[in-house]
């Protein structure tokens, strides 16, 4: 008992280390930094996702010296927009990530929101002090920005809670094969979590989201999508393996390094896009 108790603690922490990290790495999760100016640290965050009907947020935070000034050098990304040029200027900024709302305080600028689903910004950062070449925060690499529609929360959360416990099971699965315990259940709620969190209720906040249910293979590269097939064969495989009074611990083993494989791909990447060239993607709003 005492043990089980353990492994469920463990699987449990191992998840949250995982979704943190894949979070983090995203290419949609905030650019958040510290620039040395003189003898002052400067910390930036730069916003890369938003809502549509949201300015894009670019701040230098508080306390950010008088001499320091920037501005933020951007257009429409695949489209033949001319750069255009807005100054960074002292003020209060307001974002928000998810369920979290924060205010900070120090120089920023906003970008016009986009009505496109999938819509992307790129830009620049540059800031300068008096007598000092205008340096650019990421050099000569743009940043890039997406808009997505609004997914309505209740979708979002239990996306996010089924997900997470799919992720426990699965993690927990393999650890229990390892002591060489009683698996076989884990393994079908592995699987049944999974399809409710990445194929039914994925599929709805992409839809919400960027006005697509699927753009993986064969209608995309979204590796998103991509790699949830990917973890899902892997478990039907173990599934397979350990049906009736068959017991397979290695096939349990290759779905959790397939597991942790996919986690280990940064959310979002190679997601859903808007061509303003073309004008096509994804739907517009408003």
């Amino acid at each position: 008992m005492i043990r089980s108790i353990l492994l469920w603690i463990l699987a449990i922490i191992i998840t949250v280390v995982c979704l943190k990290f894949q979070d983090k790495t995203g290419p949609t999760y905030p650019l958040e930094g510290n620039l040395s100016v003189g003898d002052e640290t400067i910390h930036f965050k730069f916003l890369r996702s938003e809502n549509i009907g949201t300015d894009l947020k670019i701040m230098f935070q508080d306390p950010v010296p008088e001499e320091v000034t920037g501005f933020v050098k951007y257009r429409r990304y695949k489209s033949h927009d001319e750069w255009k040029i807005v100054p960074m200027e002292a003020g209060s900024f307001e974002y928000k990530r998810r369920w979290e709302i924060d205010s900070v305080k120090g120089i920023g600028a906003e970008l016009p929101y986009l009505n496109e689903r999938a819509g992307k910004y790129e830009f620049f950062v540059f800031y300068s002090t008096p007598g000092k070449e205008v340096v650019s925060v990421t050099g000569d690499q743009p940043i890039y920005a997406r808009y997505k529609a609004k997914v309505p929360g209740g979708v979002l959360l239990i996306h996010v809670l089924t997900i997470f416990i799919s992720m426990i099971f699965a993690i927990r699965t393999v650890l229990e094969a390892l002591v060489n315990g009683k698996f076989k259940w884990m393994i079908w709620a592995t699987i049944i979590s999974f399809i409710v969190g990445g194929f039914i209720f994925g599929p709805m906040v992409q839809k919400y989201a960027f006005g697509v249910l699927w753009s993986g293979i064969p209608f995309g590269h979204d590796w998103t999508d991509n790699k949830v097939v990917f973890e899902l064969l892997f478990w039907i495989f173990a599934a397979y393996m350990n049906r009736g009074d068959r017991r397979n611990r290695w096939s349990v083993y290759f779905a959790g390094i397939a597991t942790l494989l996919v986690y280990f791909i940064p959310h979002s990447i190679f997601g859903s896009e808007y061509n303003y060239i073309t004008g096509s993607g994804h739907g517009t709003i408003g």
